[in-house]
């Protein structure tokens, strides 16, 4: 049976953490436009296989899933499957605005279902005929490779005498655009900027994070158990939030900590790895994306983790996990991978990987962001690269998702949330 690829792009609100995904439908990498039949179709397909095949957890964790949805959608029972608190239907600018198509929203909007309206291009044409239903949209999504800053600041006036309308700029590029469209009223805003490094001069490099990626080097190349106190008790909060970290993974263990080292040798090095570079991410959430950016991270290191075990040695599957981890690094720090990992001793494959993108690693990490970042042109070249097929991808990417959400959940939001409080109150 043909594995199906749900696509999932993230939106982000003006705080920088992640407020839902809109969920799209690919049955194949070959091209960016999926050919379908109509929009019923392909919103059939995501809803049945978000709600049955995948799980809505899965994919959108405690997030909302933005949904496409036209007037012939309307004519369906599909609305009495969907779970209407946690997704956003999305009126699709090619709609047909009849009476009954309003009656239609004013009917669901009274049962609880959310709107938006997709697309949203300022134009007169546009505005008039969608203008009936703007008393009941919660959304309008404006793209904004379809108009210009110039008519946007002269059109968004429009929405004002709507509060029930938040705006929503799509195709997000960069943070200068982010920055851009909040000051200017909008409320979210979707695309993959937040994953684009943004640098700054003359910043240097924390520490405490080197000696934690010192610490991981010394994991990745089997250095002994003294090697390994020594440097982590150079830094005693670490200290204190490893024995936290034993605690909150339920070692099952039968009898308390005597000490670091009996920490370190029941912790394992596996999972000392995925600790230190965890408590970099979580350690590191004065940066306003620290939230998307640590889902995308884990999204990236379970992904490569798994990608690996089907091609790889058990080495470089050790490894894979921590090089999909640190992909995201030069974001999160707004300093350049190559500064990042100077002076740290890491295996090889791991340093090509990360700034030359080459050997088996590095391919599949190309792999992995293209994934991520829904590059489809570049996973068709890199499937082939690896012998890798689509079926397998697809079943791969959603168990990623769904790890990385879950992990997050259970072990990180408390705590990012915790800190980004404490600097706030502070």
């Amino acid at each position: 049976m043909k594995e199906i690829f749900i696509a999932r792009q993230p939106i982000i609100d003006r705080t920088g953490h992640i407020h839902g995904y809109e969920l799209l439908f690919r049955h194949n990498f070959k091209n960016n436009a999926v050919p379908i039949a109509c929009n019923t179709t392909a919103t059939s397909r995501v809803l049945v296989n978000a709600l049955n095949n995948f799980g809505t957890k899965s994919l959108l964790g405690d997030h909302f899933g933005f949904v496409n949805i036209d007037h012939s959608f309307m004519d369906t029972s599909l609305f009495r499957t969907i779970p209407a608190k946690q997704f956003v239907l999305e009126i699709l600018e090619n709609s047909l605005v009849s009476e009954s198509f309003i009656s239609k929203i004013v009917e669901l909007k009274s049962e609880g279902f959310t709107f938006a309206l997709d697309d949203m291009d300022l134009s007169e044409e546009m505005i008039c005929r969608f203008e009936p239903i703007f008393p009941y949209l919660s959304y309008v999504k404006i793209d904004l490779f379809s108009t210009t800053k110039e008519i946007i600041t002269e059109k968004i006036g429009i929405f004002k005498g709507f509060k029930n309308i938040s705006l929503l700029a799509e195709k997000v590029e960069s943070i200068e655009d982010f920055e851009y469209y909040k000051e200017m009223g909008f409320s979210y805003f979707q695309g993959y900027f937040y994953e684009k490094p943004t640098m700054f001069s003359g910043k240097k490099f924390d520490p405490t994070r080197k000696t934690l990626l010192e610490f991981s080097a010394l994991l990745d190349t089997d250095s002994d158990i003294n090697e390994l106190e020594s440097k982590l008790i150079s830094c005693p909060h670490m200290v204190v939030n490893l024995l936290r970290y034993i605690n909150s993974v339920g070692m099952g263990m039968r009898e308390p900590i005597r000490s670091l080292r009996h920490g370190l040798m029941l912790l394992g090095r596996q999972c000392l790895k995925q600790w230190v570079l965890l408590f970099l991410y979580a350690n590191a959430t004065g940066s306003i994306f620290s939230e998307p950016i640590l889902i995308s991270a884990l999204f990236r290191g379970h992904m490569m983790q798994l990608l690996s075990s089907k091609i790889c040695s058990s080495t470089k599957q050790d490894q894979a996990f921590m090089i999909g981890m640190l992909s995201l690094f030069d974001a999160l720090l707004g300093l350049p991978l190559k500064e990042i990992l100077k002076d740290i001793d890491f295996h090889t494959n791991v340093k090509t990987a990360l700034l030359q993108r080459e050997g088996t690693l590095g391919k599949i990490l190309d792999l992995t962001i293209a994934v991520d970042e829904e590059n489809f042109s570049n996973i068709t070249i890199y499937l082939d690269f690896l012998n890798l097929d689509e079926d397998m991808l697809a079943a791969l990417t959603t168990e990623s998702y769904n790890w990385a959400n879950n992990f997050y959940a259970e072990h990180m939001a408390y705590d990012v949330q915790t800190e980004e409080k404490n600097q706030k109150n502070g």
